[in-house]
């Protein structure tokens, strides 16, 4: 477990490293502190402000604490009012939560996949974080503010999500093929399909890599274009899904790689 301690350049906070361990090392210290000054840019009416526009880019974690505390210099754990937050995305929250866990030296990764809980009818496209706590793997969906578990009706902690209600890029692939799931029910808006739940799978395995971003952010032109996959891409997609996540990339084929 000694390598899901060690911050990576992306999840390292630089100058912000002592502000951000003065969050407890508990999910719920962790979780309500990022929901003090995080908010996601697509959920905002949720809280009563106006649609606006937001990069989707996930910032690292230097960037991204070095600007809120830029624009405010308060402890971390002090409750920012929701149009005084930074606006992110899920995959800013999952990362943020992993730089804290490992700032106290606590196991966590990302994950990429699918989330059943986020509304809309279908398992939508998201990220969260794991923190290895006694002898599992526990799921932390930080987005899940009161506000969001209110609208969502969600009946679980933010803090230790249900296995059956996220799915890996893996698992989400291994059933699809498996036939028990409809690669049609996971996606995001119109981009929906196999094509999308292989996008994640490969996003998955580069995030237990520690590369949390990639080319592959670039899922949305699956809406606009939906792509075949040929046999050649299917089997290569096959050996990633049911190969250990650990020195899977060198396995990933070439026009992943890239």
């Amino acid at each position: 477990m000694r390598h899901w301690t060690k911050q990576t350049p992306f999840t390292d906070p630089g100058e912000s490293a002592a502000m951000l361990a003065t969050i407890g090392p508990e999910p719920e210290c962790v979780i309500a502190a990022i929901q003090g000054f995080l908010i996601h840019g697509g959920a905002i009416e949720y809280y009563g402000l106006a649609p606006q526009e937001f990069s989707r880019e996930t910032l690292s974690v230097e960037s991204r604490l070095g600007a809120i505390l830029t624009e405010d210099d308060r402890p971390l754990s002090i409750e920012r009012l929701p149009q005084d937050r930074a606006l992110g995305t899920c995959r800013d929250y999952a990362v943020l939560v992993c730089a804290a866990m490992r700032e106290h030296r606590r196991p966590a990764r990302v994950r990429c996949g699918f989330a059943s809980y986020l509304g809309g009818g279908k398992w939508e496209d998201h990220w969260l974080c794991e923190l290895w706590s006694r002898g599992r793997w526990q799921r932390i969906d930080a987005q899940l503010d009161p506000v969001l578990q209110d609208a969502f009706q969600t009946q679980f902690s933010p803090a230790d999500v249900p296995q059956d209600a996220f799915l890996t890029g893996e698992t989400a692939w291994r059933e699809c093929r498996a036939g028990r799931l409809d690669p049609a029910s996971l996606g995001h808006g119109d981009a929906t399909g196999l094509w999308f739940v292989y996008v994640n799978l490969v996003r998955d395995r580069l995030a237990l890599e520690d590369r949390i971003t990639s080319i592959w952010d670039d899922w949305r032109t699956a809406a606009s274009n939906p792509l075949h996959m040929s046999a050649e891409m299917l089997a290569s997609a096959d050996e990633l899904a049911n190969n250990d996540p650990i020195g899977a990339s060198s396995i990933i084929p070439w026009w992943v790689r890239t």
